[in-house]
């Protein structure tokens, strides 16, 4: 075989394998639920829940107001093609932000506050769909929702798995209100505690997110570095372990101000935690 052939091969075969390559590559990329939920975001409309009414809808699911559907079916109405684009999304297996921590406290988190907007609606339509009467649909607008809470959280700090958590309750009580609203078959039970199931005990990773958010590159000068590098893990560690918590306060409260003004309350956060496992542990039992 002369030189030119083998030339000609060893580039056919270098082309070859990186249209392969970029092939897979676009392919990965159509596969992110990412992708979809910002087209989710884009879709929504006149979407805006301000905190009042925040607290109402939390009001409704615990079971202390009655869900007014005249008040909110409009609005679910308006979004339906949001919410369905986002439920296709909870499909795919992969959900990358794409996030940045080099730019450290400038990483864009602005998706956070929009999932939380369109996790709410998702809500709502539930509530819309049990009220309706059309409990399959809505039994897979839970589902979906419960999915695409836990994605909010992938790969993000305290504040997206924060509100992830927020989310995942809201979710958990509206499964509540849909077995007290009619009886659900066993196969509408069953597609909850499937969802259900995909979150484990804790329902959310809490040490990843904790460990991240202390990790943003900071400004800090060498004692408050010092410092950080042994906190972070002691506080991972206390998520894990609570008993750890008063030797984690006491490692906060004598490191230098940079350092307790970034790190958050300890304590607050294994409380978000507890309540998540809780409310788990709670919709298990009713759903068996």
């Amino acid at each position: 075989m002369n030189l030119l052939r083998l030339i000609a091969i060893f580039i056919f075969s270098a082309a070859l394998i990186s249209s392969v390559a970029l092939a897979q590559q676009r392919a990965n990329l159509g596969n992110n639920a990412a992708l979809r939920y910002w087209a989710a975001f884009a879709q929504t409309q006149d979407s805006a829940i301000t905190d009042e009414e925040a607290k109402r809808l939390n009001s409704i699911l615990d079971g202390t107001s009655p869900y007014d559907d005249s008040q909110y079916k409009d609005l679910v109405e308006k979004n339906r093609l949001a919410l369905e684009t986002m439920a296709r999304a909870t499909t795919l297996l992969n959900c990358d932000w794409g996030l940045d921590y080099q730019m450290g406290t400038a990483t864009p988190v602005d998706y956070v506050r929009k999932a939380l907007i369109l996790g709410r609606l998702n809500v709502l339509y539930a509530f819309h769909l049990l009220i309706s009467g059309e409990k399959d649909k809505a039994v897979n607008v839970l589902a979906a929702g419960v999915r695409f809470s836990h994605d909010v959280a992938n790969g993000g700090t305290l504040f997206a798995t924060l509100v992830a958590k927020s989310l995942l309750v809201n979710h958990l009580r509206a499964m509540d209100f849909a077995l007290h609203v009619g009886e659900l078959s066993a196969a509408q039970r069953s597609v909850l505690q499937n969802a259900v199931a995909r979150l484990g005990t804790e329902g959310l990773d809490w040490r990843s997110a904790m460990k991240r958010e202390l990790e943003i590159p900071q400004d800090l000068n060498p004692q408050a570095s010092s410092a950080m590098a042994k906190i972070v893990p002691a506080y991972v560690g206390a998520l894990t372990k609570p008993a750890k918590l008063p030797e984690l306060q006491k490692m906060i409260a004598n490191a230098p101000k940079q350092c307790s003004d970034i790190i958050p309350n300890p304590q607050r956060v294994l409380e978000a935690k507890q309540e998540l496992t809780d409310r788990l542990q709670d919709i298990r039992l009713k759903l068996q």
